[in-house]
């Protein structure tokens, strides 16, 4: 690790390393959350467990976050993030051979674990890496390449199908794959050491929006990774289409970052966090009109995963703005707990959703969460205004 300022250099083989490696995690994310929900679906598997299967993945985030700092601030982030895509590699090696709901529990909750050390140590590394001044695009860019991987992942399930051992040992060789970039900056990552000015709740205190939008945004992922493609098939679309679906969420992402992170640079961070928010909730409410429009249904998914994919960025821009060093990786531990507090919510909320409100329950909760959340942003606003 480099305990100094990072040269211009380093710091841009930093970035490149974190977010070539962050990418390929991205894919996986975006392949397995579809993939491991089409299984057991065809297993015929209730929906209630299949979301309690995805929850269970998230539940390993939230163990591992609060530890995260200190080995952050001793080993840094490239070594911890080597050990967790070995751990994710064996966990998907091992799910086709163990068939089980309980099985899957276990090598999920692995996989979980290992995701969590990688989102916590991607997120925070950009942050670390990223100058003031350009912060909001540096972190932009981080989010292409994110839900550039979202985006293919279902893609390539649509590429190996749902059946047999193909697309496990596809994502295993993906897997593989994102350790590459690591393997050249691990003595030039940047130092996260120093003494934390208190616990978890502390960070919690002085950064609670930002937090909260994690959370926010993983539980509306969550949800939508995990059923959108189970809605889509009960509107009648083809298995093919709703992965194609899944994936032009993630485009949108895509290519609502860098303009997101552009105005992240020239305009109040928060209030830009209050459109993204409002954009998400208007979406989601039009999802059951435009789902069996081929047009709209794109127009409407790419807006939808623009704004939610901005309200995460938004979120982790402000934190890197309030927080440096190794206060940062644990307000960056805690960003991370709440995405998979978020995580944990989603599947459960959305299989719930599914099972007891009618057809269109699923995109509605999401208007919902999103509406209730929408004062706060603008309040912050309003008082910082006032202040």
């Amino acid at each position: 690790m480099v305990d100094g300022a990072l040269t211009p250099l380093q710091r841009r083989q930093n970035l490149v390393a974190v977010i070539a490696a962050m990418a390929v995690t991205a894919l996986i994310y975006g392949l397995s959350l579809p993939l491991l929900a089409f299984v057991m679906n065809a297993r015929g598997v209730d929906s209630l467990w299949i979301g309690l299967s995805a929850a269970v993945q998230s539940v390993g985030i939230i163990l591992v976050a609060p530890f995260l700092p200190k080995h952050m601030s001793r080993l840094g982030p490239a070594i911890l993030m080597l050990g967790a895509i070995l751990v994710s590699l064996v966990a998907f090696l091992l799910l086709p051979l163990f068939t089980s709901v309980a099985s899957w529990f276990v090598l999920r909750f692995a996989i979980g674990i290992a995701g969590g050390v990688l989102w916590v140590c991607g997120d925070t590394w950009v942050n670390a890496v990223a100058t003031e001044r350009t912060r909001g695009r540096v972190v932009a860019v981080y989010g292409v390449a994110v839900a550039g991987g979202f985006s293919l992942g279902p893609i390539v399930a649509t590429i190996t199908g749902s059946e047999g051992f193909a697309p496990f040992l596809v994502s295993s060789a993906i897997i593989l794959l994102s350790a590459l970039p690591l393997l050249p900056v691990i003595g030039i990552s940047p130092s996260l050491r120093g003494e934390q000015a208190g616990g978890l709740l502390h960070y919690f205190a002085l950064a609670r929006l930002p937090m909260l939008m994690g959370m926010v945004y993983a539980l509306s992922e969550g949800v939508l990774l995990s059923f959108l493609a189970i809605y889509g098939l009960e509107r009648g679309l083809s298995e093919t289409r709703t992965f194609y679906l899944i994936a032009v969420m993630g485009i949108g992402g895509m290519l609502g970052q860098l303009p997101i992170g552009w105005l992240a640079d020239h305009m109040n961070r928060m209030l830009l966090g209050f459109f993204s928010v409002l954009l998400v909730a208007a979406a989601a409410i039009a999802i059951p009109v435009a789902i069996e429009l081929p047009v709209w249904s794109l127009i409407v998914l790419v807006v939808l995963g623009a704004a939610m994919m901005g309200v995460y960025t938004i979120g982790m821009v402000i934190i890197g703005e309030q927080f440096k060093g190794a206060d940062l990786a644990a307000a960056g531990a805690l960003y991370g707990l709440m995405f998979g507090a978020g995580s944990i919510l989603g599947p459960v909320v959305g299989g719930l959703v599914v099972k007891t409100l009618p057809a269109d329950g699923m995109p509605f909760s999401i208007a919902v969460m999103y509406a209730l959340f929408l004062p706060f942003p603008l309040i912050s606003v309003i008082r910082a205004r006032r202040r």
